[in-house]
């Protein structure tokens, strides 16, 4: 069998014995006896470990058809070693064993999931709470898949356990490890009953009111309930009356100076509830699109060319004089441009979850999104276009043969009042 060869001192052999076994493992055919598999496995594992970093790359690529093979036990038995790598191993090992045991996640069979979140949840929790940030960031990318195909399978003791973990990491000092906590509660949101999702929400929401948070958690707890909205969809619309006030102050348009990343996740926030719970955002959609329409416009380091030609007599002597203080801003540090596309979307999110009130919305929008034609910025103005152009695939969509008494005619032709609107609006 090619698995023997493996143990040769030559790592050419070593890799070529592994690309033979990649091959017999892949053909429908092979099907080891369970002392068989257990030697494979075994030998793979081994693999792993090599000193070449060749021979450990197609080790991984044995475990995408071994696992579908083996019974749940030899499944069972190579989590297990893989996880304890990634916990106690030195870093080569940890990082080649954590492919191979998100390898293992995705590809092995559903039969197995119980299992895995048995062995895997426990171990992994512990791995986030450990202080070595590799070790903490490589154990929530493999929580997050797990969760992600296994999740309905956690007892609620496992969902609390893991959400005590994850939240201690929002706090954290790592973007990095930020964004992983923050992914990793989405994906567990979908798989929790409505009772500990509402539990989950209101916990965000309080920590969201505790005083002396700072500026970098509260954007943090914003973008958590963003993802949450993203992951479970219209079931988080019945703590919708809790979450949109909430988020609506943080982006507050009279907080002058107020942080673009802040306002950036709270407009990403309103897009999703928009798109993820259109009936039950409506109570709230009045503000949210005034909110938005600020933000479309928000540049402020950037004077408008009309006020520069009104000003530029008066300025010109002055302007020379700051020349030297002007050098010291970049075009690197304006994240300004990030605001306005996040509110074109948002914009976009209204457009698509309104449909029966385009002819109510188009003049309010639509003047605002003409007038942003002119966007510096070349991505958001592609953003700013898309909406546009939703906008009028929205309101052609709305004509219909039979446009009754609220049609109008333009050009001999019946018009529906939102096209009306529009044409109105267009220069």
């Amino acid at each position: 069998p090619s698995w023997k060869k493996t143990v040769n001192r030559d790592k050419d052999f070593r890799y070529m014995a592994t690309s033979d076994l990649l091959s017999e493992l892949q053909k429908e055919s092979f099907k080891p006896d369970s002392e068989g598999e257990k030697k494979i496995c075994r030998a793979i594992l081994k693999l792993l470990n090599d000193s070449s970093s060749d021979v450990q790359g197609l080790a991984v690529k044995c475990l995408s058809p071994l696992v579908r093979k083996v019974h749940d036990q030899q499944v069972d038995e190579i989590m297990v070693e893989l996880v304890n790598q990634v916990l106690k191993g030195k870093e080569e090992q940890r990082d080649i064993c954590s492919i191979g045991l998100k390898t293992v996640v995705v590809e092995m069979p559903a039969s197995a999931g119980q299992q895995a979140v048995r062995q895997l949840t426990p171990r992994l929790v512990s791995g986030i709470k450990q202080d070595t940030l590799e070790v903490k960031l490589e154990c929530m990318d493999i929580l997050n898949d797990l969760l992600k195909r296994f999740g309905s399978n956690l007892k609620e003791e496992e969902s609390h356990s893991c959400l005590d973990a994850l939240f201690a990491q929002l706090g954290s000092t790592k973007a990095a490890t930020r964004k992983r906590a923050i992914s990793c509660i989405a994906s567990l949101s979908a798989a929790l009953p409505d009772r500990l999702l509402g539990q989950l929400v209101t916990s965000v929401v309080e920590k969201m009111k505790g005083s002396g948070i700072s500026l970098d958690l509260r954007r943090t707890y914003i973008q958590t309930l963003s993802a949450i909205s993203r992951s479970g969809g219209y079931r988080l619309g019945k703590q919708l009356e809790l979450v949109v006030p909430l988020v609506l102050r943080q982006c507050s348009p009279s907080k002058e100076g107020g942080d673009p990343e802040m306002v950036e996740a709270c407009l990403q926030a309103f897009e999703s509830f928009l798109l993820r719970c259109p009936k039950e955002v409506v109570t709230y959609e009045n503000d949210i699109t005034k909110t938005t329409i600020h933000f479309l416009k928000y540049d402020p380091n950037y004077a408008d060319d009309d006020e520069e030609m009104e000003d530029a007599d008066d300025d010109e002597e002055e302007d020379m004089d700051d020349n030297d203080g002007d050098a010291e801003y970049s075009d690197d540090d304006d994240v300004s441009w990030k605001v306005r596309r996040a509110a074109a979307k948002v914009l976009s999110a209204i457009i698509v979850s309104r449909p029966h009130r385009l002819a109510a919305l188009v003049p309010e929008i639509a003047p605002e999104l003409i007038s942003r034609f002119k966007e510096r910025e070349e991505n958001v103005k592609m953003d700013v276009f898309a909406t546009f152009n939703e906008l009028l695939v929205q309101v052609g969509a709305g004509r219909q043969p039979d446009l009754g008494a609220d049609a109008m005619a333009v050009d001999g032709d019946a018009v529906s009042p939102a096209a009306a609107a529009l044409l109105h609006e267009v220069p």
